[in-house]
């Protein structure tokens, strides 16, 4: 095996391997009669980096474009190892991750072992056209995964190197368990996103975001939501989102990209540039003060170019209270609360600090102010400091769980777990939990053991993250 073999071989097996490895990933289809939606939520390790690449039309074959992860010393030929891709004729292609189920050769077809999206895309307007294709081949590498295939007409289908699931009802949702045979598990994006498209009549941009946010993975985990994209099959059209942030929308136009000629995009350069680097370097080199007039100077002179609208800001504040520099945080908060006068989130962390330092008057003041507004908001009621020592967990996330448990070095962890009562939307429980730094997590599902999505305090123990709680 030659040298140039060798290297793709190696590239194809980590991509199976990642997709086999990495147990996440949401993908629906949303069907009205009038428009096709796709909703799709990429998760991975949030070290990850993607690129997306455009290949018009050339010698009869279709254009189009595909998303792939970036590996340093593969990033040219990674547009041979796609997650999914998107034709002209508006045909959609993504796997999913599942166990490894070991595929079994049929003597009297093919054996392939290269991926099938970019042949598909360059050939195939529909689903049909795709699974005929498809038919052709013993795709005995897709074995760890689930190839989800949907068209403008509102057919789609979900193939393994086993077996092919075909169109059963109008809308569609898959996410990381084998479905052959009608098999189902426990899994709280995929309910939450079949519930939440029965709510619907019509299905518009706007709707579709909201599924992919709620279904979306959460930072801190060791696997978030890295990239989400809304896709108007019939429009060709996508709405880009990057690590969970449904603030800043990119739109792409698959016509209009193609019309630009054969290129490539890492995702990115689609959005605003990230804060966490910048201040990290300039409290490293400066102090406090250093990063505090960095943030300003950035936020006069490149408000634009940076983005000011995601949690990065307060993500590095909070890395300072975890520091336990806790003066510092304060004193960062302080300022970006200058900029957001009126936002929940900076009020909130400028109580958990000034409770980390036991100030709890100053501490209980800006609570109260949160509360007074927002009676259901969830860190100020986890972080209050009351009289009868009861923590409240309240938390708005995995809608579509069918239990949820708290877990945490005060329930002695699965020992004594308390499990969470569903109000009005909520997961609830009021625990008494004695004075002291406690780490805890959720059980969801009696499956996923997931860290606290709304607070960014978390700690790793061995290979898995806890949340930190200050009482």
């Amino acid at each position: 095996m030659n040298t140039i073999r060798t290297r793709i071989y190696i590239i194809f097996s980590l991509f199976f391997f990642s997709v086999s490895f990495l147990k996440a990933c949401t993908i629906f289809m949303a069907n009205d009669g009038k428009q096709v939606w796709i909703g799709n939520n990429e998760d991975e390790s949030p070290d990850m980096n993607y690129r997306f690449w455009y290949f018009p039309e050339e010698n009869n074959s279709f254009g189009y474009m595909l998303w792939s992860e970036k590996h340093e010393g593969y990033d040219p030929v990674m547009w041979q190892y796609p997650q999914g891709g998107l034709n002209e004729y508006g045909l959609f292609l993504d796997y999913t991750a599942i166990d490894n189920i070991p595929v079994i050769a049929d003597p009297s077809k093919k054996t392939r072992e290269q991926e099938v999206v970019n042949d598909i895309l360059k050939t195939c307007k529909t689903v049909k056209e795709a699974l005929m294709f498809i038919n052709q081949f013993n795709l005995i590498k897709l074995s760890g995964a689930q190839l989800f295939i949907g068209d403008a007409t509102g057919n789609y289908a979900t193939v393994h190197g086993n077996y092919v699931i075909k169109k059963t009802d109008r809308n569609f949702t898959l996410t990381n368990y084998c479905i052959a045979n009608g098999h189902k598990e426990a899994c709280w994006r995929r309910e939450t996103a079949y519930s939440k498209l029965d709510t619907f009549k019509h299905y518009n941009k706007n709707n579709i975001s909201d599924i992919l946010k709620e279904s979306s993975q959460k930072w801190p985990g060791d696997v978030v939501t890295n990239y989400s994209m809304v896709v108007n099959l019939k429009n060709r059209e996508m709405i880009l989102y990057y690590k969970n942030d449904f603030k800043t929308p990119r739109i792409i136009n698959l016509t209009e990209e193609l019309k630009k000629g054969k290129h490539s995009k890492d995702i990115t350069a689609y959005f605003p540039l990230g804060l966490s680097k910048i201040l990290k370097d300039q409290y490293e080199q400066k102090g406090i003060t250093g990063a505090i007039n960095e943030y300003n100077e950035l936020r006069k002179s490149a408000y634009k170019a940076y983005n000011f609208k995601n949690n990065e800001a307060v993500q590095f504040g909070v890395n300072l209270l975890k520091e336990n520099k806790t003066d510092d945080a304060i004193q960062f908060f302080s300022n970006l609360q200058k900029y957001e006068k009126k936002s929940v989130d900076i009020s909130n962390w400028l109580g958990i600090a000034y409770k980390s330092r036991h100030d709890f008057s100053i501490s209980n003041s800006y609570f109260d102010t949160v509360l007074k507004h927002h009676k259901d908001d969830y860190l100020a009621n986890l972080f209050y400091k009351r009289q009868d020592q009861k923590v409240i967990f309240k938390i708005n996330e995995w809608s579509g769980a069918q239990n949820v448990k708290l877990i945490g070095d005060f329930t002695d962890w699965l020992k004594s777990p308390v499990k969470m009562e569903k109000k009005n939307g909520y997961w609830y429980c009021e625990v008494d939990i004695p004075e002291g730094i406690h780490q805890y997590k959720f059980l969801v599902d009696d499956v996923y053991y997931l860290p606290d999505p709304v607070n960014y305090l978390y700690t790793w123990k061995g290979d898995h993250i806890n949340s930190l709680l200050f009482l």
